[in-house]
């Protein structure tokens, strides 16, 4: 008979082997987590089946078994012959040999009903898995019940077998989850004679998750000592028998081995709420990690705040050689360090850790000014937006006095918003304004390192100032814990306002001051740094040294989203360089998404845009410049932030032979400093330097300098100096009076709408708001008298 709490699962069962003795044909696929009964279910039902005259054919699936493409059917076939392991594809023969078990199936049911059982479907080879999905098909209106069992969330055959025949009338789908307390009362009273009520049935599901291995244990140990259960509906807390360890540990044990090591980590960590502290420490991605925790939730060991019991880790602990837990606490003490907490704090957990009581929770990262100040293990907006929140309360707070407190404060919420640029705006205009910052104490040294940053990245303070400020901070600064973080900004300041080989020089330095193995973070920090600095001055062998360099001294999982920093600093100094086919290697790595929010993801995109540019892949380099753009804009920094893509776009336009494209995209650019005058009035010399720009960019087409020829062109340089009689390309040959009444972007936003294009399709292809298109269209209707839309169409169409 079948356990009360799978009794949805077996009417399902019940009534679809009716409709097979019927003659129709059917599958049933069930799932669920680990220890959720699917097994037990199964074997049941089988039993049921065979004591109806039904013919039951049965093959389990196991990691431990041979696993070749025919070993599904020929357990279920009764051969005697099995395939070894093997991934590949499978033979002609073997795929003949398919189609015959399959029809012996079918021949079968013409003799009785059939129903054929899968168990652990998960480990089948694909091909097995795709000849059941096949027989599933094969049984049409024949007495034959197709029945499988998988786990929830397994990586290799239930989905796709699931997807394969969800939709078909003859598919039925068993999910089977956490029982509710009533169904728990009704098995512990049916299977162990003990009464529960439903605030205990309540209290025992949360241990367990419905998990029937460790709910099982449980009630057993209540059972064994019945002492227990008069207490039970007087605390808030299950009592823990011996059946509870063993219960957890063979639920560890049958799961996938990589989630097992993850569930070793956060053991070690003491807590499992930070997805990336166990990426950091496992080596995993943080998908993967978040995937596995998923799944260590349904098999009830984990819950929102750790494990479910102490009992719990301490068995996970215990049940873990000596050598492999050692090895864990010390890279979970550094992990913590680098998270955030004290170098004490982490040496007197560690020392706890392996030397006696495991601390329930090891020690927590520092709140306050380390953490608001750094802002370096953020890995997602949504962790700035929090932080930004915890610290704008800090400032509320504070009372009038408290000067330095709010520069401290306030450098920090910079530094993080700095991180990601789409909080920049805001935290800008939020600050409070200083005509004068005094660096000489620690709060105003950081202050003026955060302020030069994101000043220059917003391009609110003048670039000698935001020079200046940054030297300033940068000679008050020695390279520690403490500092580290608003001394890269400084030097980031140096980087993005065109003084590289001072921030360079600067990066010597530092470097020469963290030599020790605790500050190799920090190293690899400034090596990447160096690197950007290098790329910038034409140095690429160098950039492409100190990338390199800066990528070996971290594994990834530790780089986090700042991984994209010195990778796009790799790659892009590989397409200067002329050794694109290097740098196609690193596309290949995985890339965290929230990468993408970040000032680091932008630059490996414009990287990644011109390294396609340069291998003739035009549609995915343009693809990766335009993003750039839509990036910019969603940041609300409408200006090309030291990032040509435009520029970039017109010479991939220019590339893929569409002049006209290209035109527009250099018009879009922002206006250059020092366009060549030579005497000419205003706008005449504005259309010999967009002619120069052209000019320019068709000449490095093909070449592995176009990166560099763009980044010229942005900044002016290429500009200076140039002859007047450029060539002349018509970028305007047409109502030239009317367009030089207007400013640049009245002219983009003016020729758009001309054209009919809508206001929200003109902010979109040239990256700025809808407000800001409505206010170039204003203005552009009153200088040139005009009363609407379809005026300007008529005047400019």
């Amino acid at each position: 008979m079948a356990s009360i709490h799978n009794a949805f699962g077996w009417k399902v069962l019940r009534d679809t082997l009716a409709d097979a003795i019927a003659g129709y044909g059917r599958t049933a696929l069930v799932t669920g987590p680990v220890a959720s009964g699917k097994t037990t279910l199964l074997s049941s039902f089988a039993e049921y089946a065979a004591r109806r005259g039904v013919l039951v054919l049965r093959a389990d699936c196991s990691r431990f078994m041979p696993n070749g493409p025919l070993s599904l059917a020929r357990r279920l076939t009764g051969a005697q012959s099995e395939s070894p392991h093997d991934s590949g594809l499978p033979s002609e023969e073997e795929e003949l040999e398919a189609d015959e078990a399959i029809a012996h199936i079918v021949e079968l049911s013409y003799r009785s009903t059939v129903l054929v059982c899968v168990d652990d479907l998960r480990h089948a080879h694909p091909a097995s898995a795709a000849f059941l999905a096949r027989l599933a098909s094969a049984i049409g209106d024949r007495p034959v019940l197709v029945v499988a069992t998988d786990r929830m969330g397994a990586p290799n055959g239930y989905h796709w077998l699931a997807q394969e025949l969800t939709g078909r009338s003859t598919f039925r789908k068993i999910s089977l989850t956490s029982i509710p307390p009533e169904q728990l009362v009704a098995l512990a009273e049916a299977e162990f004679n003990l009464v529960l009520d439903a605030d205990t049935a309540s209290r025992l599901l949360r241990l367990s998750n419905g998990n029937m291995l460790v709910t099982r244990a449980l009630l057993r140990d209540l059972v064994a000592d019945r002492d227990l259960r008069p207490a039970l509906g007087e605390t808030t807390q299950v009592p823990i028998g011996p059946g509870y360890a063993p219960a957890v540990l063979e639920t560890l044990h049958r799961l996938d081995p990589e989630i097992r090591e993850i569930a070793e980590v956060i053991a070690a960590a003491g807590e499992h709420e930070s997805a990336r502290l166990i990426a950091e420490i496992s080596g995993n991605e943080i998908a993967v990690v978040e995937e596995a925790m998923r799944e260590l939730v349904a098999a009830g060991l984990l819950a929102a705040g750790g494990f479910r019991h102490e009992v719990a880790r301490g068995a996970i602990l215990g049940d873990m050689p000596r050598r492999r837990r050692v090895a864990l606490g010390k890279q979970t003490a550094i992990a913590l360090k680098d998270a955030g907490a004290s170098t004490e704090d982490a040496a007197q957990w560690l020392e706890s850790f392996q030397n006696g009581p495991v601390s329930p929770r090891p020690p927590q990262r520092s709140t306050g000014d380390d953490f608001r100040i750094s802002g370096r293990r953020l890995e997602t907006l949504w962790d700035a937006r929090d932080i930004l929140g915890t610290i704008d309360q800090g400032i509320h707070d504070l009372t009038a006095r408290e000067d330095l407190r709010l520069m401290d404060l306030e450098g920090g919420k910079l530094l993080v918003a700095a991180e990601f640029p789409g909080l920049l705006r805001q935290a800008v205009e939020e600050r409070s304004l200083r005509r004068r910052i005094d660096t000489t104490s620690v709060q105003g040294a950081r202050y003026a390192a955060a302020w030069s940053f994101a000043g220059t990245l917003t391009g609110r303070t003048d670039p000698v100032r935001a020079g200046l400020l940054a030297d300033q901070a940068l000679e008050r600064s020695i390279f520690t814990d403490e500092m580290a973080p608003a001394t890269l900004a400084a030097l980031w300041a140096h980087v993005y306002g065109g003084r590289s080989e001072r921030a360079r020089s600067w990066c010597d330095r530092f470097l020469a001051d963290t030599t020790d193995h605790q500050a190799v973070a920090w190293r690899a920090s400034l090596t990447a740094l160096r690197a950007e600095a290098a790329l910038r001055t034409g140095d690429h062998a160098g950039a492409v040294a100190d990338a390199a360099r800066a990528l070996r001294l971290l594994p990834a999982s530790r780089w986090g989203v700042r991984i994209g920093g010195p990778l796009g600093t790799l790659l892009h100094a590989h397409t200067l360089a002329g050794t694109s086919a290097k740098g196609a290697a690193l596309l290949r790595r995985r890339l965290p998404e929230s990468m993408f929010e970040t000032r680091y993801g932008l630059g490996y995109l414009y990287a990644r845009g011109h390294h396609y540019l340069a291998t003739g892949e035009h549609l995915l380099g343009l693809a990766d410049f335009l993003r750039c753009g839509r990036i910019l804009a969603n940041w609300n920094l409408d200006q090309d932030w030291r990032v040509p893509w435009r520029l970039s776009v017109a010479a991939t336009y220019m590339a893929m032979g569409d002049y006209s494209k290209s035109v527009e995209y250099i018009e879009q650019a922002p206006d250059q400093p020092g366009p060549p005058s030579l005497g000419l009035g205003a706008e005449e010399s504005h259309f010999n330097a967009r002619e120069a720009i052209f000019e320019q960019l068709r000449e490095a087409i093909g070449t592995p300098g176009l990166a560099t020829v763009a980044a010229g062109l942005q900044s002016g340089g290429l500009l200076a100096g140039m002859e007047a009689d450029v060539p002349r390309y018509k970028i305007f040959d047409r109502n030239t009076v009317c367009l030089q009444q207007l400013s640049p972007s009245e002219r983009r936003v003016a020729v758009l709408a001309a054209k009919g294009v809508s206001n929200q399709k003109i902010a979109h292809e040239l990256s700025v708001t809808v407000s800001t298109v409505e206010q170039h269209l204003t203005r552009t209707y009153r200088k040139l008298q005009l009363a609407d839309r379809q005026e300007l169409r008529s005047r400019l169409g």
